[in-house]
C-alpha cells in the first residue's frame, strides 16, 4: 500500500544532506541515495501497476477510508522501515567489501639504467 513512502522520504532527505554536507563524498552517500530512490521508484511503479496508487487524491487507495489511515501508517513504519534498514545494511556491506578489496597503490622507485653512459 504505502511501503514505498519510507525509502522515498529517506532518499530525498539524504539527497538534501548530500548537497549541504561536503563530507558526503567520503562515505559514498550517493550509492545509498541511488539505492533508496531506485528501490522506491520500482515500488511506486509496482503499486501503480496493481492499482494501489492512483493519480487523484488521496493517491493511495488504502487511504480512501479515514479509518484505514492507522493501517497505512503501520505499513509505512514496519514494512517501509524494514526495507530502508535492509537497503542501508546492503549499502554498508557494499562499502565494507569495496574497502576490503581496494588495492593500495604504492609509489614506484625510479629505475636507473646505465645504458648509453659509457659505464662498464
Amino acid at each position: 500500500m504505502a511501503c514505498f513512502i519510507t525509502p522515498l522520504t529517506i532518499g530525498i532527505i539524504l539527497s538534501i544532506i548530500k548537497r549541504l554536507w561536503k563530507g558526503a563524498e567520503r562515505i559514498r552517500l550517493d550509492i545509498l541515495i541511488y539505492m533508496m530512490l531506485g528501490g522506491a521508484l520500482v515500488l511506486v511503479a509496482e503499486h501503480v501497476w496493481h492499482g494501489e496508487v492512483v493519480p487523484w487524491p488521496p493517491f493511495l487507495t488504502a487511504m480512501s477510508n479515514p479509518e484505514d489511515i492507522p493501517i497505512v501508517i503501520n505499513e509505512m513504519t514496519r514494512v517501509g522501515g524494514a526495507m530502508a534498514l535492509a537497503v542501508t545494511g546492503a549499502w554498508g556491506l557494499i562499502l565494507g567489501f569495496t574497502k576490503k578489496l581496494q588495492v593500495k597503490i604504492t609509489t614506484l622507485k625510479p629505475i636507473t639504467t646505465t645504458f648509453g653512459t659509457g659505464a662498464k
